[in-house]
């Protein structure tokens, strides 16, 4: 009995230590001063200073500044799925502008923008399609599609979703109705170079979205290249369909 719980007593420990290990590198994300922001390169090197010798910690330090910096465009998100066919995509075509100047964009921006961090940082990163939800038919195939990341972390290749990872108060456009609303929305932040905004005070990061087991990032993320499920078996299409 006595050895059943020093063993649950080095769980917990292990598990408390590694969750504080992510408090403070997620508080130095948060936590960053305009002029540490003039420029992405800037930005990374910043961020990733103390970090030097942990790839994972790098990793998890650039998907905390995007988590508390970065905004949702859900008017962006609702055209995109409203353009089903080529004609509408035209139509409804809109743009978030660079994600890092306007801090806000949909899953494929964040995707890249972690992309291009990782990259600064010295770390190896792909941006991954597919499809990603919790209830994916072959009805609304079209509208769960999504991007994600995968990034080299000591020699191996660990997933990361920076869009999922976002919890709080993360949308931007909930009551912007025009595509004139829309980019009056997008040249102010390109001029307002405090970047601030309020929807970000109440934000954390979703830890099962940073390393998860593949196995289990299998359940809701579907990659277009089955390489990218990270699996020594790669699973069907069809067994990922509801």
């Amino acid at each position: 009995m006595k050895k059943v719980l020093y063993g649950l007593f080095l769980i917990v420990f292990s598990f408390s230590a590694y969750a504080a290990n992510y408090r403070s590198v997620d508080g130095r994300a948060q936590r960053v001063l305009t002029a540490q922001e003039e420029s992405l390169p800037k930005l990374v090197n910043y961020l990733i200073k103390p970090y030097e010798k942990s790839e994972e910690m790098k990793a998890r330090v650039l998907l905390a500044w995007i988590v508390y910096h970065i905004d949702f465009d859900d008017y962006k998100a609702e055209k995109i799925q409203e353009g089903a066919t080529r004609r509408s995509q035209r139509k409804n075509r809109v743009s978030s502008g660079d994600v890092f100047e306007t801090r806000i964009g949909v899953c494929a921006d964040i995707a890249a923008l972690y992309q291009r961090m990782a990259g600064l940082a010295g770390l190896d990163s792909v941006v991954i399609q597919g499809y990603a939800g919790s209830y994916v038919t072959r009805n609304n195939m079209s509208e769960n599609r999504h991007a994600w990341n995968a990034v080299k972390i000591d020699g191996d290749w660990e997933l990361v979703d920076p869009t999922w990872a976002m919890r709080g108060d993360v949308s931007a456009f909930q009551e912007v109705g025009s595509k004139v609303e829309h980019a009056r929305e997008i040249d102010k932040r390109l001029t307002n170079t405090t970047k601030t905004n309020k929807t970000r005070d109440n934000r954390h990061v979703d830890d099962r979205w940073f390393m998860p087991k593949p196995s289990e990032m299998i359940k809701t993320h579907y990659p277009d290249d089955e390489t990218w499920q990270l699996l020594p078996v790669s699973k069907s299409l069809g067994s990922f369909l509801k």
